[in-house]
């Protein structure tokens, strides 16, 4: 009787174990790793799926698309998206080095600009299995910059073949010229600009406000919205970089610096022209300020 009695509570016990168990684990949502963070200081944000996804439209089926993809791409972060677009023997030549293609790690393409219209036939279709094969040529620009701040304007040529399935793949990118942007003068008042302007590439208006002077910030007393402004970004654009042309001392209290401002919608081609503006400097014992902008 009495292992009758304890073989009964046993198998009790054991069916309150099984009603009150956790769901098994294939039933629970796998973790996916997010997409890649967008902004200035993240890798370029993707409008469009990874060619071939299901249910997504190729961008690869136009030399345009592609392209727009292997611009949108040139960064340390998305190299998989990158190298999907390109040619075999150009793979190979990004595996032997890969800076022409993404620069180094902290100097990144931050903007770019192509149109269709300049994507040229390179050299007369080829006949394949699902029609003709065609072959083009474009022009590109880049930006790059480093901490926000603009080292260089890049000029390439790209080419672009058709694969007998139709698709294109970048085949080549070769550089025909470049202009260094950055500043590199140590004048005075240079280092407190340069915060004030890494803020902005940020949008961070609480960082820069220590940089900005007691004047500069009663003009906007009440016009808390006027402020931020100048530091967000709007339009759904982002800030790209940032250019200080030049910084001239006024005396010996004050500087004017010209500073080009450039802003871009993520992973499109966009015109870089920037935004030329005038930003005034005072100094205030050992400290610079930024006085005025305009």
């Amino acid at each position: 009787m009495k292992v009758a009695g304890s073989l009964a509570w046993l198998a009790a016990a054991c069916a309150v174990l099984i009603t009150t168990a956790p769901p098994a684990a294939a039933q629970l949502p796998s973790e996916s790793p997010g997409p890649p963070a967008g902004g200035a200081e993240g890798a370029p944000a993707a409008a469009w799926e990874e060619p071939g996804a299901p249910g997504a439209e190729d961008p690869t089926r136009t030399a345009g698309g592609t392209l727009k993809v292997f611009l949108a791409s040139r960064d340390y972060r998305t190299i998989r998206r990158l190298k999907g677009v390109m040619t075999e023997k150009l793979q190979a030549r990004f595996d032997h080095d890969s800076a022409p293609f993404n620069g180094k790690r902290t100097n990144r393409l931050v903007a770019f600009d192509f149109t269709e219209k300049d994507l040229k036939p390179s050299r007369p279709p080829k006949p394949g299995p699902n029609g003709p094969v065609a072959a083009y040529a474009a022009t590109v620009r880049s930006l790059w910059a480093e901490q926000g701040e603009a080292t260089e304007l890049r000029t390439e040529s790209a080419t672009l073949a058709q694969r007998e399935d139709g698709l294109w793949r970048v085949a080549d990118l070769a550089p025909s010229g470049s202009e260094k942007l950055r500043f590199a003068e140590a004048v005075a008042g240079v280092t407190t600009l340069r915060l004030v302007l890494r803020a902005w590439h940020r949008g961070d208006l609480v960082g820069a406000r220590s940089h900005l002077s007691g004047a500069f910030l009663k003009k906007y007393a009440g016009r808390d919205e006027a402020l931020a402004a100048l530091f967000a970004p709007s339009g759904g654009r982002a800030h790209a970089a940032y250019q200080i042309v030049d910084l001239a001392p006024r005396g010996t209290t004050g500087a004017v610096a010209r500073v080009r401002f450039y802003e871009t919608v993520i992973g499109e081609p966009g015109p870089i022209d920037g935004m030329l503006r005038t930003l005034k400097m005072i100094r205030k014992g050992s400290r610079w300020l930024v006085d005025g902008w305009d």
